[in-house]
Parts: C-alpha cells; sequence; structure tokens
C-alpha cells in the first residue's frame, strides 16, 4: 500500500482525479509521510478515532494502522470519490460525506474515543467547541499557530482571551509538536501546531453557558478597562467598589484576571 503522505502519490491522485485543493474548504494536503506518522502516534491506538477533514487520506491512512475503527467526516464529495481509491483495503474506516459541523453527534455520545484530524483553519473553533459534546479521551489536532497562542494563552499576554479561559476549563491543553509549512499542499502563509486537549472534570457552582457568555462580555473591549466593559452590562451596580471587594484594581483589564477572579466576579454579581 503506497503511503498517502508521499508527494508523488498526492500529486498523482489528485491529476487522475483532475482535482485541486480548493480554499473554500481550507484544503491544505500533508504531503509530509513523517507528519501524519506522528501525528497519529500521538493520538493513541486502540478503539474508535474520529477524524475530520481527511482530503487525500494522508493522515486517515496512518490512523487506521493504530485503532480499530476510524470515522471520517468528509464534507467534499470530489474528496471522497478519491478517498473509495487511496483507503481502499481499510476496512475499518467509514468515510462519511457530512459537513461535520451540521452532524448529528447522537450516535457517538455514549462512546470513548479519540479525535485526530488536521482541521480547517477558518473553523477551527467552532469544531472544538462541537467536540465538546463527546467523550473523546483526547482530542488531537493541528491548527493554526494564531489559534495554538490564543487557546494555550496566559493572563497579561496579548493572546488571552475569553476562548483562553473558556478552553483551559474544559481541556488540559499541550502543544505536541510544530509543523511547517512547506509540509502541506498548496503551501499555507501559515506555520501549524499539533496540540493535545485532554478533557478535565471541571464544575462550578454557576450555569456554566452563562457565565461564558459574561466572561466574553467582559473582553468586547480589549483596550478599555474591565469597568468599562462591565458598564455595558445593564446592572445599576459600583464596578469599581465590586473590583476592590474581591481585590482587584478598578482599573485593571480584562486580561489580567484569572479563571478564579473571574469566578470570584460573578459570585459578587449573581450569586
Amino acid at each position: 500500500m503506497k503511503t498517502i503522505a508521499n508527494k508523488n502519490v498526492s500529486m498523482d491522485l489528485l491529476e487522475k482525479y483532475e482535482r485541486k485543493a480548493k480554499k473554500r474548504f481550507g484544503q491544505n494536503f500533508i504531503i509530509d509521510p513523517s507528519v501524519v506518522e506522528r501525528i497519529a502516534e500521538h493520538s493513541g491506538q486502540g478503539g474508535l478515532c474520529l477524524e475530520i477533514g481527511p482530503g487525500l487520506g494522508s493522515l486517515t491512512q496512518q490512523l487506521a494502522k493504530r485503532y480499530d475503527e476510524v470515522i471520517a467526516y468528509e464534507i467534499d464529495e470530489h474528496m471522497v470519490e478519491i478517498l473509495s481509491e487511496s483507503l481502499e483495503g481499510y476496512d475499518n474506516v467509514q468515510v462519511l460525506l457530512e459537513d461535520f459541523l451540521q452532524a448529528d453527534l447522537s450516535y457517538l455520545e455514549d462512546k470513548p474515543l479519540s479525535v485526530c484530524a488536521n482541521l480547517p483553519y477558518y473553523i477551527t473553533t467552532p469544531i472544538l467547541f462541537k467536540l465538546m459534546e463527546l467523550k473523546a479521551k483526547r482530542i488531537t489536532v493541528m491548527v493554526q499557530k494564531e489559534i495554538s497562542d490564543r487557546l494555550t494563552a496566559q493572563p497579561k499576554t496579548k493572546d488571552y482571551s475569553s476562548l483562553s479561559i473558556m478552553m483551559q476549563y474544559y481541556f488540559s491543553i499541550k502543544t505536541v509538536m510544530k509543523v511547517s509549512r512547506e509540509s502541506f499542499h498548496p503551501r499555507p502563509n501559515v506555520d501549524s501546531i499539533i496540540i493535545q486537549l485532554t478533557p478535565l472534570e471541571s464544575t462550578m457552582p454557576f450555569n456554566e453557558k452563562e457565565f461564558f457568555e459574561f466572561v466574553r462580555k467582559c473582553f468586547q473591549f480589549r483596550r478599555k478597562t474591565l469597568v468599562n466593559n462591565l458598564k455595558t452590562i445593564d446592572k445599576d451596580i459600583d464596578y469599581a467598589k465590586t473590583l476592590n471587594k474581591i481585590g482587584l484594581d478598578e482599573r485593571v483589564r480584562a486580561d489580567y484576571l484569572t479563571l478564579n477572579d473571574y469566578l470570584n466576579l460573578y459570585g459578587e454579581l449573581y450569586a
């Protein structure tokens, strides 16, 4: 069986089916065998693995060697046509022609699984939110470096945001490896990062959806102080005194607060 991530093999498949990468689907095909091998290795092995956007099947091929079953969602019908050839012989792979963001995942909700994917950069965040519906043991994904920086950012840094707080509440996040833009066809304008997210058993005494909506509002104007952002919330409260009460300076900005700071603030305002 030929290695799909080999540049010549990938180019031959595209030429044979008269296809090319579609920008609207964020397609960039991995043409470095060592990259897909290492991603699959980091993801784990055994049981069920879910993949989003298999493309030509370069990563799928490696996952099929490590897992008992692989379910891959592909939105592009032309890629599904190619996959029928490139993954021929891998009977443990099921390719579904469907938009993952619109897919009904209820059949997977009670199944322990791993997730491994080269995510389309333009819909990375919505996909990560949808994956929260599942009982994934771990999520190993390739993302744009900018997204990785935001997900792993710490307070008092330019990349720290409400997304950082939310994702770090739900997951332990670590950087696994960097991937050069030279490993793709077509070559993207940015480098990529492989990150691994492991679900945490986090709890809070508040409605999580309402709490994180509150945090998002606190970040809506990053250059303004937190007090000014809080004033957009319809409450007749002296927010400066509230911040002082929980040990925070009234001139503090949203990106200086930790998750615990926000929990304390939310408790003062809504408990």
